[in-house]
């Protein structure tokens, strides 16, 4: 990378300067959560902004490698002792006459990168009364500690990733062995495909998190990989809903059935099952039915409960003698207003 290429990493992250190793890995996590290609298939930009910060996040999430780009305003992975060592000694390309007579490059035999030195301070190149150590020095500190040069650093653990998978309500319910394709970039920043097998536990909530170890971004110099933290996404179910443990079920019910009370057969999880509707029900009013819920992934032996809300419905009227009977009904039930405390109430 020339310095006419300089790219502002920071701003990449939307971090400041002054940003601890923290600030830069959340950062990095957040933004790559948003432009992962996973998330955004086909996208070439979301795809090229992934790349950005993932180099980006390789240099400052780097302590010598962010050091070097903090003082020089750029980094490249041609910056080597040789190269250290040819402007120590105060020339530009090894064997170059100085800063003004060599080629702009250095590192020699067309390998050179150029620095650019404007906004750099000399003065330390000079020591009190002018005998320092000189630009060893200067490149002794910006390179490594102690005068040495192009020293590398150990291995360093790969960042984790997080990512969002959908789950159909029932492998949620019952478990399931399930595969994925996971797009992440090497410890070179090169994309590439891995397939992932995984196997979700019988009740996995919604939100639930699922560690895969060593399923992350690839570590650096022989470093351990990251974690993969999958995120479950439960697809709803168009007649149960989950919250928790507990399913809820609403069930239609006759008039009849909720005045006089009735034994009617209604859906669980694991089958059809009957449930005794009291006299006098209500529109509305809920039934629990115990243990018919979802078995608990992180309570061993326990289960939740079903809650069946009951729904009346009013039949049609499709022939005269229909008609009639409802008529009979109503002449039963005269006086009855179940409008009466509605309105009393909003008289008050």
């Amino acid at each position: 990378m020339a310095p006419t290429d300089k790219k502002d990493y920071y701003g990449m992250l939307g971090v400041k300067k002054s940003a601890s190793s923290e600030d830069i890995r959340k950062a990095f996590r957040k933004l790559a959560r948003k432009y992962h290609p996973d998330v955004n298939p086909n996208d070439k930009k979301a795809e090229e902004k992934f790349k950005e910060i993932s180099e980006a996040n390789d240099v400052l999430s780097d302590p010598k490698k962010r050091k070097i780009y903090d003082q020089v305003g750029f980094y490249s992975d041609n910056i080597d002792a040789a190269t250290a060592e040819a402007y120590a000694r105060g020339g530009g390309q090894p064997g170059a006459g100085g800063f003004g007579g060599g080629a702009p490059g250095f590192g020699g035999q067309g390998q050179g990168v150029p620095f650019d030195f404007s906004n750099f301070d000399f003065s330390q190149a000079h020591g009190a009364g002018g005998h320092g150590g000189g630009f060893r020095d200067i490149f002794g500190s910006m390179f490594g500690g102690g005068g040495g040069f192009g020293a590398q650093t150990g291995p360093e653990p790969g960042g984790d990733i997080e990512y969002q998978v959908s789950v159909d309500f029932w492998q949620s319910i019952k478990g399931a062995e399930m595969k994925l394709n996971i797009q992440r970039p090497d410890e070179h920043g090169r994309m590439k495909n891995e397939p992932i097998t995984f196997r979700i536990k019988p009740g996995t909530r919604d939100g639930q998190r699922i560690r895969l170890a060593a399923k992350g971004n690839a570590g650096l110099r022989g470093g351990p990989a990251g974690d993969l933290y999958l995120i479950i996404k439960l697809e709803p179910h168009p007649v149960f809903r989950r919250e928790g443990d507990d399913i809820y079920v609403t069930v239609p019910i006759m008039p009849w059935e909720a005045a006089l009370g009735a034994k009617v057969e209604v859906p669980t999880i694991d089958g059809r099952a009957h449930l005794r509707i009291p006299a006098g029900t209500q529109t509305g009013q809920k039934l629990r039915m115990r243990e018919k819920g979802v078995k608990s992934a992180t309570r061993e032996g326990a289960s939740g409960d079903q809650i069946v809300e009951l729904k009346i419905v009013v039949p049609t009227v499709p022939n005269v003698e229909s008609k009639e009977q409802w008529h009979k009904l109503e002449k039963l039930h005269e006086g009855e207003d179940p409008r009466s405390a509605l309105l009393r109430n909003a008289e008050r």
